[in-house]
């Protein structure tokens, strides 16, 4: 590696860190905010709310980014609007029907039990509204700053699949600086969310993908928590584990590979 190359990676180096600190700060900020104005108790409007700031603020921060490194939305892992929407529901698909098997499987074998603690239009209402809502406070701020700024960096940097570790270190450091691994079951999730969702976009090589299936995974393990007082489950853990993670993400890395060309793990984005 000859000194310019070296310089470039400082640069890229520079950008990602620079990058994730003003998205930590800017979680905390929300943090901040939440806590102050509505607290610990859960209220369907103010999260909301909370998600249209979050999504506003890490829009500004990746679009003033990008330009300041002159980089388009397409080498960010974007395209055009019909293949973005056709890529969303690609991912939100390849996690529903797999995860239904699974759940189905789970209320068979007697490993999970469901009582449902509310009537359908109430459900109904509550799960779009949380759809909405993790799209904007998750899944669309997340995976474009994770798999979309920084894969684009990294994998100038390093083939596909040191991208695909990189990427899950940066999720993970950022899960720990924002207070969102409180728990063994988090510090085993989180990174492994982190590998499923770069597997996703680094397939499809399109960042809503992993939206989709972010969206899906997260608004059903959302809607069963007792937060929302729809459901009282049993055997929550086996059902994440089998039914919303293992399934979906086996399923889906097989369907893929049908759906898209096959990726060399071992190139790198070009034009470093």
């Amino acid at each position: 590696m000859d000194e310019k190359d070296r310089l470039r990676m400082a640069k890229i180096v520079v950008r990602i860190f620079v990058v994730l600190i003003l998205t930590i700060i800017i979680w905390r900020f929300i943090s901040f905010l939440s806590d102050v104005f509505w607290g610990d108790e859960y209220n369907r409007a103010s999260h909301f709310f909370i998600a249209i700031i979050t999504s506003i603020l890490s829009f500004l921060l990746l679009d003033f980014a990008r330009r300041t490194d002159k980089v388009s939305w397409k080498r960010l892992g974007l395209s055009s609007f019909r293949t973005n929407i056709t890529s969303f529901f690609v991912g939100f698909i390849l996690w529903t029907i797999p995860a239904f098997i699974g759940l189905i499987i789970c209320l068979m074998t007697g490993w999970v039990e469901i009582t449902v603690q509310t009537d359908f239009k109430h459900l109904l209402l509550s799960v779009f509204i949380l759809i909405i809502t993790v799209f904007f406070i998750e899944a669309f701020p997340e995976e474009l700053i994770f798999r979309g700024y920084f894969y684009h960096y990294l994998n100038k940097l390093s083939p596909h699949w040191v991208t695909l570790i990189l990427q899950t270190l940066l999720f993970s450091l950022f899960g720990y600086f924002i207070g969102a691994i409180y728990s063994f079951e988090q510090l085993l999730f989180i990174p492994g969310f982190a590998l499923i969702l770069g597997y996703f976009r680094a397939i499809s090589g399109n960042v809503w993908t992993a939206i989709g299936f972010h969206v899906a995974i997260m608004t059903a393990t959302q809607i069963l928590s007792p937060l929302h007082h729809h459901f009282e489950v049993s055997g929550i853990f086996t059902l994440q584990f089998f039914a919303f993670i293992l399934f979906p993400s086996v399923l889906g890395f097989i369907a893929l590979d049908f759906i898209y060309p096959k990726l060399n793990w071992q190139d790198k984005e070009s034009n470093l």
